[in-house]
């Protein structure tokens, strides 16, 4: 399981004040990409390779609102990986959980 602890920002809000539908998207993005870079694959090696993740599926559920400067704890944690490199993972942060495939 890999976490890391972010805040919601004046950019991830929406009219309402509530934190926006694609932040949580943005953030889960955010901390997919660090726990590559802080396990030997930063974003460098995926541009010397010239691959890159492929999000084939996002599914938000949400259990409370986020409101800006709020932290958000989001936690990966990997599902499976398939012999075809194909990977699940499950992003939980603040008051949402992001499924991804």
């Amino acid at each position: 399981m890999f976490e890391k602890i972010l805040f919601a920002g004046w950019g991830d809000m929406d009219f309402n004040s509530h934190m926006r539908n694609t932040a949580f998207l943005d953030k889960s993005a955010d901390v997919r990409m660090m726990f590559f870079a802080e396990n030997g694959f930063p974003m460098e090696e995926f541009m010397r390779r010239k691959i890159g993740p492929v999000i084939m599926k996002d599914e938000v559920e949400y259990f409370k609102e986020v409101r800006l400067l709020d932290p958000l704890r989001v936690t990966l944690m990997n599902a499976g990986l398939a012999d075809d490199g194909i990977a699940a993972s499950r992003v939980a942060g603040g008051d949402a959980v992001v499924g991804t495939n």
